[in-house]
C-alpha cells in the first residue's frame, strides 16, 4: 500500500469515527503528534549534518596536502557554517526550558 494510500485511508477512517451523534470533531492527534516527532527528528538531523560538515571542512584546511588557497577557503567556509549553525541554534533554543506560572496577586 502506497503512502499517500495510507494516508487517505486515515483520513477517511477520522471522517468515519467523527461522525458522532453530538456534532464534536474527532481529529486524530496521535497522527499529528507523530508528524510533529517525525518533522523535530529530520530537523535535527539535518542541524546535525550541518555542524558536521562545517567541522569536517575546518579540520580539511588544517591538512597539508591540500594548496594553500583550497585550505583557507575550506577554513573560511567551514568557519562561516558553524556560525551559521551557531545562530540557528540561538534563533531556535527557547529562553527557558520549563514554563514560568504567573499568579496574580489579590
Amino acid at each position: 500500500m502506497p503512502l499517500f494510500g495510507w494516508i487517505q485511508w486515515v483520513h477517511v477512517m477520522s471522517q468515519a469515527s467523527s461522525s458522532n451523534v453530538s456534532g464534536r470533531v474527532v481529529r486524530p492527534r496521535l497522527l499529528w503528534r507523530l508528524l510533529l516527532l517525525l518533522v523535530v527528528m529530520l530537523g535535527g538531523f539535518l542541524y546535525l549534518c550541518l555542524v558536521c560538515l562545517g567541522g569536517y571542512l575546518v579540520i580539511q584546511g588544517f591538512d597539508v596536502e591540500y594548496p594553500l588557497r583550497q585550505r583557507l577557503m575550506a577554513v573560511g567556509g567551514g568557519a562561516l557554517i558553524l556560525l551559521v549553525g551557531l545562530w540557528l541554534l540561538k534563533v531556535a533554543m527557547p529562553r527557558r526550558i520549563t514554563p514560568v506560572l504567573i499568579e496574580s496577586q489579590r
